[in-house]
């Protein structure tokens, strides 16, 4: 494409008469080269200057002693001024319209304050975050670890879960238990056993009864809403007691009382000692892990021992083998190669162990291997923790270039995952055809920073291609016969970034690094059966099921 031509196409973009060939050419060039994208910015800029020109020209008013000539001769260029005014409005928008709705197209920065309001920042509803579960069983959908907790009255029927207020305010509920978190400040309370400790800039954070309040004046207490009344207990600090038909009364460290069911204060019922505080909650926690954990290493043993597996990678830099990560499938007769760690930063995992997992925020950060032979069938498996999509196409297993028979496994910027093999091309045939298999859109803000177990199958006896989250089919997808790829090859290849291609000369390359952690990585010359999945998933989770 020549300088002429592909100014043409970005003018075509920005006054919305571009046509979809068209309009699949310049994106391409869009994303790959940085020039193209400064010619586009400004021209748009351009438009935008002739754009804000045109609305001050039309502001401008006649005096009242000007003349009727004067007052035509203003007007023909005011009236053209508005029109063109009106057409750069409607490119903008048209060229909002087509970057926001394709979900394949890399929306570029504007720089003009209208077009950036016309954005819809990302939002999410809620005052707390579920922080842990013990035995929780709830009322209606389940929810789990870093989940929002919903807005309005919640059932927890039985067990403990850990919830963190965004004023600082944490808390350990415990079932059967029926309340609503109504702001950072305030929980309501119709039943169940509930333990608070609040931080110095949360103080005055209240709880609400039927029959009453108890405020919050430092540092920890806890309520039992039972048999028709409130009882209260000051752990740590001081609270406020406010009856619904009796004067207020602040209470101390070891005291108790109740807030009755006729509304005033009397002597507590119950000394509520059983409940347990948020560290003591998170204790429990992390000796379950512990013993989740051993599990899983056992467990482990037996899938690295399976002699489908070509590859199974603990992700952590050991320095002491030159940042060498083993491969730890053995009993495989063609296993890929170790994996050598590339500009990746050692972080937590997901059992909360220090520098066990990989984070490739950094650009140019991956791990590099060697798979040999080829392959009838695949699953890759991983878990990751994402912190944003930040890139058009977010790695998690790319081969270098994308050449015949070959799998891409990555995330797209819209929250869905993208599987694909290229399909060889016949003999004089030009135009290659890489069908791709899109999952549902599986992430959001809302899942930042937590790990995940991702999957996907390509089962050549089946016919199909199946993403999985968290050990769960998401989709399924039957590949067409025409497509169908019985020898996979994948040669060198990277995990969470793309090396393409490796023998390039130009030092420009396009942005795939994963923005986000992998602590696991496994890759199967077979496809595993749903249960399969689940099972590793079942293994292999650190939180209660």
């Amino acid at each position: 494409m020549n300088q002429e031509e592909r100014l043409l196409l970005i003018d075509s973009l920005i006054d919305g008469s571009i046509d979809e060939a068209d309009l699949l050419r310049i994106e391409a060039e869009l994303i790959v080269d940085p020039e193209v994208r400064q010619q586009y910015y400004s021209r748009l800029q351009l438009n935008m200057l002739l754009e804000r020109e045109a609305s001050e020209a039309t502001s401008i008013q006649t005096t009242k002693t000007a003349t009727q000539h004067q007052r035509m001769n203003q007007y023909q260029p005011a009236r053209w001024l508005t029109i063109l005014s009106g057409a750069l409005v409607l490119a903008a928008s048209v060229l909002l319209i087509i970057f926001l709705n394709r979900t394949d197209v890399i929306p570029t920065p504007l720089d003009s304050e209208s077009v950036l309001a016309a954005q819809v920042e990302p939002s999410a509803s809620g005052f707390a975050v579920l922080s842990g579960q013990d035995g929780a069983v709830w009322s209606g959908s389940p929810l789990v670890e870093g989940d929002l907790l919903p807005t309005g009255e919640l059932h927890l029927k039985s067990g403990r879960v850990h919830i963190e207020l965004f004023s600082g305010v944490q808390m350990v509920i415990e079932g059967d238990a029926q309340f609503s978190v109504d702001s950072p400040m305030q929980v309501t309370m119709d039943r169940g056993i509930a333990r608070a400790r609040v931080p110095e800039p949360a103080q005055g954070f209240k709880i609400k009864t039927n029959n009453g309040d108890v405020i919050d004046l430092g540092t920890e207490f806890c309520v039992n809403v039972a048999n028709g009344g409130a009882d209260v207990r000051v752990v740590e600090g001081e609270v406020e007691l406010q009856p619904r038909n009796s004067e207020s009364l602040r209470i101390d460290a070891g005291l108790s009382r109740r807030l009755s069911r006729s509304g005033e204060l009397v002597d507590a019922l119950s000394a509520i000692t059983e409940s347990i505080g948020p560290s003591e909650f998170q204790d429990l926690l992390r000796e379950k892990q512990k013993k989740r954990f051993a599990d899983w290493i056992e467990a482990r043993r037996q899938i690295v021992s399976n002699p489908r597996l070509i590859a199974f990678y603990k992700l952590q830099s050991l320095a002491s083998l030159d940042n060498r990560i083993e491969n730890l499938a053995g009993a495989t007769i063609l296993p890929a190669s170790d994996g050598s760690v590339v500009a990746a930063i050692p972080t937590t995992d997901r059992w909360g162990q220090s520098n066990a997992a990989l984070d490739f925020g950094r650009i140019g950060s991956r791990v590099r291997l060697e798979v040999p032979g080829e392959h009838h069938s695949l699953t890759m498996h991983c878990w990751i923790k994402i912190n944003s999509l930040d890139r058009s196409y977010n790695s998690l297993f790319l081969t270098d270039g994308h050449e015949d028979r070959e799998p891409h496994w990555q995330l797209m910027d819209d929250g869905r995952i993208f599987f694909s093999v290229k399909v060889p091309r016949p003999e004089g045939v030009s135009e290659f055809v890489q069908p791709v298999f899109y999952s549902p859109k599986i992430w959001d803000a809302s899942l930042n920073g937590r790990w995940i177990m991702l999957a996907v199958t390509y089962d050549v006896d089946r016919a199909r291609v199946t993403h999985y989250l968290n050990g769960s089919p998401i989709s399924s997808e039957p590949i067409p016969n025409e497509q169908i790829v019985d020898s996979i090859r994948i040669g060198s290849a990277s995990i969470c970034n793309w090396s393409e291609p490796m023998y390039r000369t130009d030092p420009k390359f396009v942005l795939r690094n994963l923005n986000g952690s992998m602590d696991e990585f496994a890759l199967y010359s077979d496809a595993l059966s749903a249960d399969e999945i689940l099972q590793v998933y079942r293994d292999g989770c650190p939180n209660e099921l």
